[in-house]
Parts: C-alpha cells; sequence; structure tokens
C-alpha cells in the first residue's frame, strides 16, 4: 500500500513538474511575449488557437533572424484599422499570414467577394456558410501595411493557412505570390520564397521597432475594431442576401398567391420545394 502511494506521489509530482515546466518554456516565447494569451485562452479561443498554431510553425525562422509579430492593428486611411494575424519579417521578404480555423469543405476564388464553408452533420443536408474573401482580406491588410511602412508590394507575401480540420475542395488562384494552404503545408509552402535576401539584420530591426507598438493596442480599440468588423459582416450579408438555416440554400421574397394572406410578401427558400423553410418578412 505505501508503494502504491509512493508511485502515486512521483506521478503526481512529475505531472506538476512537467506542466510548470511547459509554462515556463511557452512564457519565453515571442508569442506570449507580444500577445500575453495564456495556455488556457488559446485553448479555448479556435481564432487565437490558429494563430498560436501558425506561430509553432514558424518559430524555427527565429533561429534564422526572422522577426514574428501577432494581431498587428494597422492604422487605415478612413480612421479604422486592419488585423493582421500573424507576421513575419524575414530576409526574404515580409510574409502576413490569415489565419482560418475551420473545418468542413472550402470553396473559393481569388476574385470571389465570398467564400464557403459546408459543414456536415449526419442525417441533415450541408449547411453552408459564407465568409469573406481572405484572399482579399489580407490584400487590404497588405494594402494599408506598405502604405504605413512607405514600401512597395514587391516583396510582400500574402499566405492564407487554413486549419488541417478542414477540406480545400475548390480554391482558384491567380497570383503566384499568394499561397493557400492548410497548417502543415505551411513550411514547405513558402520555401520558394525564401532563397532570396531582401532585408538585413538592419531592416528587420527597424521594421519590427516600427510595428510592435501595433500589437499592443488596448482592449477598448480592440473591441471598436471587432463592432467595426460586425457592422461590416451585417453589411455584406444584407447586400448578399438572407441564408437558409436549414439546408444553407439563399431566402428571396415570395409573395403569397392565395388565400387570405394572398399579397403578402413572404421569405422562402430558394431551394423549393426541396426545402420548405420560410420566414415572415
Amino acid at each position: 500500500m505505501k508503494f502504491l502511494l509512493a508511485v502515486v506521489a512521483l506521478v503526481a509530482i512529475f505531472i506538476i513538474v512537467y506542466k510548470q515546466k511547459r509554462k515556463n518554456d511557452f512564457e519565453q516565447t515571442s508569442y506570449f511575449k507580444i500577445t500575453h494569451n495564456s495556455l488556457a485562452k488559446i485553448k479555448a479561443d479556435k481564432g487565437v488557437e490558429g494563430e498560436y498554431l501558425i506561430y509553432k510553425e514558424l518559430a524555427e525562422y527565429e533561429k534564422d533572424g526572422a522577426k514574428l509579430l501577432f494581431n498587428c492593428y494597422i492604422p487605415t486611411r478612413t480612421h479604422t484599422m486592419s488585423e493582421i494575424d500573424v507576421l513575419m519579417l524575414h530576409r526574404s521578404g515580409i510574409y502576413v499570414f490569415e489565419s482560418k480555423n475551420y473545418s468542413g469543405w472550402i470553396f473559393g476564388s481569388e476574385q470571389d467577394e465570398d467564400w464557403t464553408q459546408s459543414l456536415f452533420c449526419r442525417g441533415h443536408e450541408p449547411q453552408k456558410e459564407h465568409f469573406f474573401n481572405p484572399v482579399l482580406q489580407n490584400k487590404w491588410h497588405i494594402k494599408h501595411l506598405c502604405e504605413l511602412l512607405k514600401i512597395k508590394q514587391e516583396h510582400v507575401y500574402s499566405v492564407i493557412v487554413f486549419s488541417d480540420r478542414c477540406e480545400l475542395k475548390s480554391i482558384t488562384l491567380y497570383n503566384q505570390a499568394i499561397k493557400v494552404l492548410h497548417l502543415f503545408q505551411l513550411r514547405h509552402g513558402i520555401s520558394g520564397f525564401l532563397e532570396k535576401t531582401v532585408l538585413s539584420e538592419a531592416d528587420i530591426a527597424r521594421l519590427y521597432n516600427l510595428l510592435y507598438p501595433y500589437t499592443q493596442l488596448s482592449e477598448e480599440k480592440k473591441q471598436e475594431h471587432i463592432r467595426n468588423i460586425e457592422l461590416d459582416q451585417e453589411s455584406r450579408e444584407a447586400k448578399r442576401g438572407k441564408i437558409c438555416p436549414v439546408c444553407g440554400g439563399e431566402l428571396v421574397v415570395r409573395t403569397v398567391k392565395s388565400g387570405e394572406r394572398k399579397g403578402q410578401t413572404f421569405y422562402g427558400c430558394s431551394a423549393y420545394p426541396k426545402c420548405h423553410y420560410t420566414e415572415k418578412m
């Protein structure tokens, strides 16, 4: 019995020491020093988790002199902000990463305004969600970044990183400087850009010092940015049209043709008669 208690105690001590070492190692990373995000927050927030997983893939480049920045809020001409999820300053150029920690099937083209995510649930029709084209989103980030730094876009690379949990079913790109890939493909996907040398150590240090303050916004400013994003999303959804919550099809305006409610309008699913969902105006 005493032996068993001793083993349990040793295991408990080992777990405590391991967790403390893991915490100490994490708090020495550039990710923690810039974001101050805890391991618990990373685990609880899918968006934060996606950014941290990108950092883990890129951390090895820090040994090569690269500098990483996270949640960089770049000012725009309209006095709003453009948030870059992850930014890497490397001797080969500037890499702007947009994190999409999504599941399901992903469809989209470089020129579309919105992309589609299809989610599957056994026994139900796929549920379709639309989200703003991340290529255009990153293009917006890069535009304002270059204006801030007063540089050309020649050696600024756009990389959209999707979770390994999703499947990129149909993605159409035309610009070779843009990458859309899974997390596990990240290092291989950017390897072709890494051979050039366009930034010196002094250039990287100067750009890092210039951009670092934009990663340290107050919580009030961050919440303001989130509200602006939500308003923009609502505006685009209103422009695009309402989405059927049952099948993911578009809701269209229909008119009652007979009966007591003749002439009244309502929203009906465009997939009718396959889907009978309706909604009051």
